[in-house]
């Protein structure tokens, strides 16, 4: 989401100028006055700032060095109703990417913030990234990626929040190494699995003799964190009194291991994870305020797997190919139906989830080349045909017999015409898979999900070949053995749905 902060109290032009700019992708907020914009500056990160010079308490211009300080600086436009061509020059000189009169065309104001976006990508997209296993390229993920690296690249304290299985420790490694800390000590610290009795010794160490049983002295977590990066994952879940305890190492930056007397000095990059709004625990009484605005120097919302639906494909690759090597084993391949259902499934867990299904697809068909639908878990294979009845609206629900689809001729038992209409599909859907495919193997089990022992079972059984050409769609089976001629013709019936196509699981 892009995001745009307007700076300017007349009501009107401001109002105006956010409707403008507002978009699927872009929120625009509107401050009054210098006053309620360095506190929307200190709670939230923006891409443009639009900047009126003259504000009912003070002149805009003096905002500039704060605006510059922000975590990515925004590309900053002054804006006047009055040409300064003084004022031009010390907005230009102090960073501001354009400098325009509020009397020009509206198109003009659009135009400006269109080329500020596209310098910011720009340089956004030069910043060198080491992503650290974040795999996608869309562009909100992009957005996200160069967020992060910004933030890396300053010395600010990143609070990254998102749903449980979203990346948030990978993200944190990410920003440990793009900053300039890189080289030195990531130290991870799992804040719900921290015991009270036992967390003074296990963050801040102990001397020998500070309790029963400490033989030795013992450096704490906090620190090997000396100099590098400090990851508290889940912070949510710490305590009041643990909070009270961070709080204060932030303010001071030292701490006492147990049974000392003197004061340890730390130099190191605060990095947070939660899965939980922090405002909302705040509200609770259950998050301290003050620790709160104290981690969130920084602030990166991850968005949710569902929401990335163009890097769902490429990210399902890239784990399952990890998973390969991990098992050692060869490389596999997701047939077209199977990448259908990952693209369209609303993958709850997120991607942790996605790797716990691939790793037991892998293990389910350890010797086969192609993942199908057939491998997936069984509750996730029941959501898929629930999926796919509601697609055709179920057995025969809204629709209106036609000519095609009643049976020919007295009518048989069900068993029977079942029968009959099944292989009637199949012939059909062999037919157009032929054309479709261009009679290649791989692309044929690609396109359908077979595999290729079922695929060929009904290619022998309707007397196809890939090589073949479509032929007549109008004989019976032979009343002897069941089978239909290997002139590739067809049974009678009418034209048949991707959608009618039997389950192609049955018999793989």
């Amino acid at each position: 989401m892009i995001k745009a902060l307007i700076i300017d109290d007349d009501d009107f032009f401001a109002q105006l100028l956010a409707s403008m700019l507002a978009g699927p992708d872009v929120e625009a907020t509107i401050a009054s006055s210098l006053a309620q914009a360095e506190a929307m500056l200190a709670a939230d990160a923006f891409d443009v700032v639009f900047l009126d010079v003259r504000l009912p308490d003070g002149n805009g211009l003096d905002l500039i060095p704060r605006i510059k300080e922000q975590v990515g600086a925004p590309e900053l436009i002054i804006m006047t109703g009055l040409g300064d061509p003084d004022g031009a020059e010390l907005a230009v000189r102090n960073g501001a990417w354009d400098y325009i009169q509020k009397t020009g065309s509206p198109e003009g104001l659009q135009l400006s913030f269109k080329r500020a976006l596209e310098f910011r990508r720009n340089k956004q997209s030069a910043l060198p990234v080491e992503r650290r296993g974040i795999v996608g390229g869309s562009p909100r993920l992009t957005e996200v990626i160069g967020q992060m690296a910004r933030a890396a690249k300053s010395s600010a304290n990143v609070l990254i929040l998102g749903e449980t299985g979203t990346g948030k420790e990978i993200f944190a490694r990410a920003v440990h190494a793009n900053s300039q800390r890189a080289s030195k000590n990531y130290v991870v610290v799992d804040c719900a699995s921290l015991q009270e009795a036992l967390v003074g010794s296990d963050l801040f160490g102990h001397r020998k003799g500070a309790f029963t049983g400490a033989v030795s002295d013992k450096s704490g977590v906090l620190q090997r964190a000396d100099g590098g990066t400090l990851f508290l994952d889940e912070i949510s879940e710490l305590s009041l009194e643990l909070q009270k305890s961070f709080l204060r190492l932030l303010e001071t930056r030292t701490f006492r291991p147990l049974g000392d007397t003197r004061e340890v000095r730390l130099d190191f990059r605060l990095v947070c994870a939660s899965n939980k709004s922090l405002a909302d625990m705040v509200e609770a009484g259950a998050f301290r305020e003050d620790l709160f605005y104290r981690i969130r120097s920084a602030v990166l919302q991850l968005p949710p797997l569902r929401e990335l639906k163009d890097d769902v494909l490429s990210i399902a690759q890239h784990h399952l190919e990890r998973i390969c090597r991990d098992s050692r084993l060869g490389q596999k391949i997701l047939s077209g139906e199977l990448k259908a259902f990952l693209q369209e499934y609303a993958w709850p867990g997120n991607v942790r989830e996605m790797i716990h299904v691939l790793e037991a697809m892998v293990a389910t068909a350890p010797d086969e080349e192609m993942l199908l639908p057939a491998h997936l878990p069984q509750e996730l294979r029941i959501q898929m045909l629930r999926a796919r009845v509601g697609r055709t609206g179920g057995a025969c629900a809204g629709a209106h017999p036609t000519a095609a689809s009643e049976p020919a001729g007295p009518l048989t038992s069900w068993n029977a015409y079942k029968k009959q209409e099944q292989e009637r599909v199949e012939c059909a859907y062999l037919d157009g898979l032929i054309q479709a495919s261009g009679g290649d193997l791989k692309r044929a089990m690609q396109i359908s999900g077979l595999s290729p022992s079922r695929l060929y079972g009904l290619l022998s059984k309707y007397g196809r070949s890939l090589g073949g050409a479509r032929g007549q769609r109008h004989a019976r089976p032979d009343p002897t053995s069941g089978q239909y001629p290997a002139t590739g013709q067809c049974p009678t019936g009418g034209p048949a749905g991707q959608d009618d196509w039997p389950n192609d699981t049955e018999g793989q």
